[in-house]
């Protein structure tokens, strides 16, 4: 998919990679509207992207992913604004075993719910022009994460439901393909009073004390790569630090 003149919805889209990701698909000509629940954060980034970009080309609109009315509404406005969404980016997410419901609504329900709003705007057999959705996961749905396991059934969940979707034989005929981003730590604001978000914070401090994280930039570049590629489908795109990235696509075992 060629980005100019493409609109790109972004739940997260306030700060750390979903602001990364608008900045990114702005310079490619696209179109971005961001979606978040913070007003505030959301209206300055807004504000950033338009004085860089043009007014024109950036929407705000507040929208809580764990809402279903409210994050309809907020889809319902970027459609109403640009006419059409071409690519879904479903990143908002938060790590807090505190409130493991609210996580698991906004973590996995969130993703869900993006998926399927985007998914029936954009079917072509339903009458739309087809797209991209991509769903933000992590390596922690892949491996042990003993500080929060909740965020990584989250995570993995995330993974599983994306694929699984990508291997539906009604997708073909809706061309809209699937693709989950994978990212190690990042330093974004997910990480913001971690050590009452987690289990065992002093454990959990010896890991990310020798930790090497991702670099947001690695994971934009992901990001382009999975909405740019029409080959890609059904793929976990896994970022691994120096080691760069690694492509896993779950296949359907054929019934007999």
């Amino acid at each position: 998919m060629q980005l100019k003149d493409k609109v790109v919805f972004i739940t997260g889209g306030a700060q750390g990679f979903g602001k990364a990701v608008a900045e990114a698909v702005l310079k490619k000509g696209a179109k971005v509207c961001v979606a978040d629940v913070k007003v505030d954060q959301g209206e300055a980034t807004a504000k950033e992207l338009q004085a860089s970009s043009g007014a024109d080309n950036v929407l705000f609109v507040k929208c809580d992913v764990s809402d279903a009315s409210v994050f309809e509404d907020a889809f319902k406005a970027a459609v109403s604004k640009f006419g059409h969404v071409d690519v879904m980016c479903n990143n908002a997410g938060i790590m807090d075993e505190r409130i493991w419901e609210k996580q698991l609504e906004i973590n996995i329900g969130g993703v869900v719910r993006g998926t399927m709003m985007a998914l029936n705007h954009m079917r072509k057999d339903k009458g739309g022009r087809g797209g991209v959705i991509i769903n933000t996961a992590s390596t922690a749905g892949f491996l042990p994460f003993p500080w929060a396991p909740t965020y990584a059934a989250s995570k993995s969940a995330i993974y599983h439901f994306t694929a699984s979707w990508a291997e539906n034989p009604d997708m073909k005929s809706a061309d809209v393909r699937m693709v989950s981003i994978c990212p190690p730590g990042a330093k974004t604001a997910l990480l913001d009073c971690i050590e009452e978000k987690v289990i065992n914070y002093e454990h959990f401090k010896q890991f990310i004390d020798r930790y090497e994280f991702c670099g947001v930039d690695q994971v934009v570049e992901e990001f382009l790569l999975a909405m740019e590629d029409d080959t890609i489908n059904g793929t976990a795109i896994t970022i691994k630090g120096k080691e760069g990235v690694e492509k896993m696509k779950m296949t359907l075992i054929p019934a007999e």
